[in-house]
């Protein structure tokens, strides 16, 4: 398997004073590199348009507070997924012809759109490897000197400011603070451990509640901690139960203690949930075989006609 890797320049060296060992501080680039953005896609029926892409990408300029104009970003493109044996539940758009053409057009425009752009990177998987294995490529390409991630999904664009230096500051000055989740849609439940108090008097609450979605991270983290134990294409379907049974190490404090408004909004650009499912189904894109159990509770729950739906039944 070929991977097609923009690979990251080499990083300056600290030096160390000879007589009493203090290490010089941090260089301007090296302050830059500290946190990356990552952005993870892969083919969507909205492509080759990179509209979807650029929502996010524009989201975390305009609302993350404080990071620097130069900061690293990563933008991920999974490969297609093969047709497999069983359909069912199987959702995600897979291996033919037009959908190839749409992703190599995808690509060539995200690449033209970025080549200007010397801290944005691309990384294109030669095949489907899903979000974990795009996590631990991301990884494996960082600069040293980046310490801590964000990793934004491709559906799920920043709605309000965050304060990213606060969360910086706060997380430097609590080693335990080794993930940062943000509310979404749905309530944030279950609390546990401590609260964190910022010193501009923002709180961190932890909650047991791991989620792929939008987070900050501390690398080394990721990298020992979470990654080794995940098997799974989502790193959520393996952390969900550690985190009930150690809240107090693996479970993510939440900005703001979880309240208030949400930070992010659900695209959908996957068209996996709901009407944009079952607008699927009537194309004829995905056969009503395909649905599982939860696909129609979870259309069922939004509101769409049943009766309707099971006329595709013999589609």
């Amino acid at each position: 398997m070929t991977l097609n890797t923009t690979i990251i320049s080499s990083v300056e060296k600290k030096h160390a004073e000879s007589d009493n060992d203090h290490k010089d501080p941090p260089s301007p680039a090296s302050a830059t590199r500290k946190t990356a953005v990552v952005i993870f896609t892969h083919l969507i029926n909205a492509h080759p348009s990179l509209d979807p892409l650029m929502t996010i990408y524009n989201g975390t300029k305009r609302y993350l507070n404080g990071l620097p104009e130069k900061a690293p970003y990563f933008i991920t493109v999974d490969g297609i997924k093969d047709i497999p044996k069983n359909m069912e539940g199987e959702l995600f758009l897979m291996e033919n012809q037009e959908n190839r053409n749409k992703y190599d057009e995808y690509i060539r425009q995200l690449q033209m759109h970025f080549k200007d752009h010397d801290n944005v990177k691309i990384l294109i998987a030669g095949k489907n490897i899903g979000l974990a294995n795009n996590i631990r490529r991301v990884i494996d390409n960082l600069s040293p000197d980046t310490k801590y991630m964000y990793l934004f999904q491709h559906d799920l664009p920043l709605v309000r400011e965050i304060n990213h230096t606060d969360i910086l500051v706060t997380a430097e000055a609590n080693d335990k603070m080794r993930l940062v989740g943000f509310k979404g849609d749905d309530p944030i439940q279950r609390p546990c451990g401590d609260d964190i108090e910022s010193e501009s008097g923002i709180f961190y609450r932890r909650f047991k509640l791991w989620t792929d979605r939008n987070h900050f991270a501390r690398i080394d983290h990721y990298k020992n901690e979470i990654l080794p134990k995940v098997t799974s294409v989502f790193p959520e379907d393996n952390m969900h139960k550690p985190t009930r049974l150690n809240c107090t190490y693996f479970a993510p404090y939440y900005y703001e203690a979880g309240k208030g408004d949400p930070y992010y909004k659900h695209t959908d650009a996957s068209e996996r949930y709901g009407f944009k499912l079952f607008e699927r189904v009537k194309r004829g894109e995905v056969a009503y075989s395909s649905l599982s159990k939860v696909n129609i509770m979870v259309m069922e729950r939004a509101g769409v006609n049943m009766t309707e739906l099971e006329t595709y039944k013999s589609g």
